[in-house]
């Protein structure tokens, strides 16, 4: 780590279950965001400030003034713009030694098969049930865990899911895709 990095982290790196082992991992870590809205905006800011040395955000949609109250990546400076390039702008802000790469396309399951396996940690902030599958399928396909969160109104779930070990569940295991209740 350079200078600059230990005064940065320096808070992480005086916590024994970080430490500086800790840090120089998290800062060659590569994290997929796939989303960049209500959940999505604020997981790519914290993650870019505890300093997740590459980070590729997903999110084909531009921002909207209707967005501005909850999407706390994204200004009014930038209604119009795609969310990835917005967040990956807020992003740079925060934390300019990071990689972060913001791909405006659909989260479709071809983009998903390239992306979930360059990635160490996959982190699923949508909206949308055919989307969750498909990134869980990427995600159990490439043995990559996956973080899933979602909110809707004043409620919010989020759950952990590492088929790394076979015994443990996947999102489709708790949630099939043949179900009938929205989310």
């Amino acid at each position: 780590m350079t200078d600059d990095e230990l005064l940065r982290y320096s808070r992480h790196i005086l916590l024994d279950e970080i430490g500086i082992e800790g840090q120089a991992r998290w800062l060659q870590s590569h994290a997929l965001i796939i989303g960049a809205g209500g959940l999505g905006s604020p997981v790519a800011m914290y993650l870019a400030t505890a300093g997740v040395g590459h980070i590729t955000l997903v999110d084909h949609d531009t921002v909207d003034v209707t967005n501005l109250q909850r999407q706390i990546a994204h200004t009014r400076a930038r209604v119009g713009q795609t969310k990835a390039e917005s967040a990956r702008t807020t992003m740079l802000a925060i934390n300019d030694g990071l990689r972060i790469d913001a791909v405006t396309q659909r989260a479709d399951a071809t983009l998903l098969d390239t992306l979930v396996a360059q990635a160490d940690v996959v982190l699923d902030c949508t909206d949308n049930f055919a989307t969750r599958h498909a990134v869980n399928a990427a995600c159990v396909l490439h043995g990559k865990p996956l973080v899933s969160g979602a909110a809707i109104g004043f409620d919010g779930q989020i759950s952990v899911y590492d088929t790394r070990d076979a015994a443990q569940p996947c999102y489709a295991c708790g949630f099939p895709p043949e179900s009938t209740f929205e989310e």
